[in-house]
């Protein structure tokens, strides 16, 4: 698996061929769009976590249920950042072992990759969309505000399936570049 081509500016560089161009112009706008809502959730949890910390300076009473918001905030944009990732070449990528193979092999050998990672993601999708319906079921809430745990799981599974889905488009992109490679 090579790595992404880098321009003089530190921008990725878009690929030479791009088989699907609209439909990565669609994820890419969807998965940008999450990323900028998992900002604003990173932006709410230092928000509380500073209004706590002052509140206990000032009154010697932080915010009561700080710690719930703020793990609910983290785990949700955390699932919402991931697809943007993606869909940009982001995550990390070691070809120590893959830098001598041919263009097709190492074509071949990100498809593959890439579609096992859309498996493992659509896995992690569908347990957290699981654990959401039974907290629901269960109405189980948080110790001190009582916010529901559904709320949070519901919000991961979602960004877990944004980014299961952009897997999978890398994939299928991947796959149209073993093709072309032949």
């Amino acid at each position: 698996m090579s790595a992404p081509e880098v321009t003089e500016h530190g921008v990725l560089a878009a690929p030479a061929f791009i088989p699907y161009p609209r439909m990565r112009a669609v994820l890419e706008r969807v998965s940008t769009w999450a990323a900028l809502f998992a900002g604003l959730l990173l932006i709410a949890a230092v928000a509380v976590t500073t209004g706590s910390v002052l509140q206990g300076a000032v009154i010697n009473k932080p915010i009561l249920g700080d710690s719930e918001i703020v793990e609910m905030l983290l785990g949700v944009a955390v699932a919402f950042c991931l697809p943007l990732a993606e869909m940009r070449g982001a995550h990390v990528m070691v070809d120590f072992f893959t830098q001598k193979l041919p263009a097709r092999g190492l074509a071949g050998l990100d498809a593959l990759m890439r579609a096992i990672a859309a498996a493992v993601v659509f896995v992690l999708a569908w347990r957290l969309a699981v654990g959401g319906y039974n907290n629901w079921d269960r109405e189980r809430e948080t110790m001190f505000l009582e916010i529901p745990f559904w709320w949070g799981y519901a919000g991961a599974a979602i960004g877990m399936a944004l980014w299961m889905v952009c897997s999978a488009f890398i994939a299928l992109e991947s796959a149209a570049r073993v093709r072309r490679a032949a």
